[in-house]
């Protein structure tokens, strides 16, 4: 079996110290062990649909391969495979025979098991979500429930932000338990709805984002109005301008060519922000290792040129924020093409 990471379910921390399979149970604790009732939750909101498929997705994401990497349910598929591969292998009748009963017990046996670890399973699941006080000890479901929890905090979070609307944990543990017990799924496409729903949460985070810093994109754009109208400015399709300052006559670099340069880096009110010809020394790098509008404009520049270049935010580092550099904040480079480094 491939083992996968605790990150990989984005279920960091998980402690499983307390697992006690029901294979090392014996059968008389089994059976005392009280049934756990499980009621159905009506998916009546939007946030309800929203909850289950939220449990749907992250049990999607691997959370099956990690309880069998656990020991926690066995792979019946697989033993079953084994077997047949043994039974078609076999040449006597009554070696055959006897792996088929052999087969038909171990399913038997491991069905059982992992529907009783399932059931307690859930039961530490439900019990984390709806927050129960308890000091006992915690099995593997339990623990799982405590990182569903903390998700679930922070997927509301971005989500529905200061609305105070939560998910429905009730509804996201049974998203959990109906794809883990391979039960008909209530929810339809649960993965596509959950991708609809974080690029609406992404595109909303950035409308806000770029509300939050409207002066300076606004200043930005009427910068880049006004220097389209100066003499030696050349705009290209997406908004990158330059102007040669001296234009070289070596060759041009290309997409997978490194090259030594000499810049300097501006705001458009004029204040430096970075320079590499204040420092001395000349930077080296490769075109596809820098900003979309270095990358772009690098190509167009044969060895030995020096242009000026000025560069939307979005061909930039767009909303990002580094150290004085506000986001959105559009750029203009003095740039020198040294050399293509062989």
């Amino acid at each position: 079996m491939k083992y996968i990471t605790l990150s990989a379910l984005l279920l960091a921390g998980i402690c499983t110290s307390g697992y006690v399979s029901a294979k090392k149970k014996d059968k008389k604790q089994q059976a005392t062990e009280p049934a756990v009732t499980l009621t159905t939750t009506p998916l009546t909101t939007e946030t309800d649909t929203l909850s289950y498929a939220f449990g749907v997705s992250l049990s999607e994401g691997g959370l099956s391969q990690y309880l069998q990497q656990l020991g926690l349910i066995s792979d019946t598929a697989q033993i079953r495979s084994d077997y047949e591969n043994q039974i078609n292998s076999a040449t006597a009748q009554a070696e055959k025979d006897r792996l088929s009963q052999e087969l038909s017990a171990k399913l038997d046996s491991v069905t059982t098991a992992n529907n009783f670890n399932t059931q307690q399973l859930f039961k530490g699941i439900l019990e984390k979500l709806e927050s129960k006080d308890t000091n006992k000890a915690y099995t593997s479901g339990l623990e799982i429930g405590g990182q569903l929890l903390s998700m679930s905090d922070r997927f509301s979070e971005q989500a529905f932000g200061a609305s105070g609307n939560k998910l429905n944990n009730t509804a996201l543990y049974e998203g959990v338990k109906d794809y883990i017990s391979k039960q008909p799924l209530r929810v339809e496409n649960s993965q596509q709805l959950m991708n609809d729903k974080m690029a609406e949460m992404t595109a909303k985070a950035d409308a806000q984002k770029k509300e939050q810093y409207a002066e300076t994109i606004a200043a930005g754009e009427k910068f880049m109005a006004e220097n389209a109208q100066k003499e030696g400015v050349v705009t290209l399709e997406d908004g990158l301008q330059y102007k040669i300052i001296k234009e070289g006559t070596g060759p041009k670099p290309t997409l997978s060519d490194q090259v030594k340069v000499h810049y300097k880096g501006t705001f458009i009110d004029g204040t430096v922000f970075d320079s590499s010809i204040d420092r001395g020394e000349p930077i080296v790098f490769g075109l596809t290792g820098v900003i979309k509008g270095w990358t772009e404009i690098l190509q167009l520049m044969p060895v030995g040129s020096k242009w000026e270049v000025y560069i939307p935010y979005d061909l930039a580092y767009g909303d990002a924020e580094r150290g004085n550099m506000k986001p959105y904040s559009n750029l203009i480079f003095e740039i020198e093409l040294l050399e293509i480094v062989k």
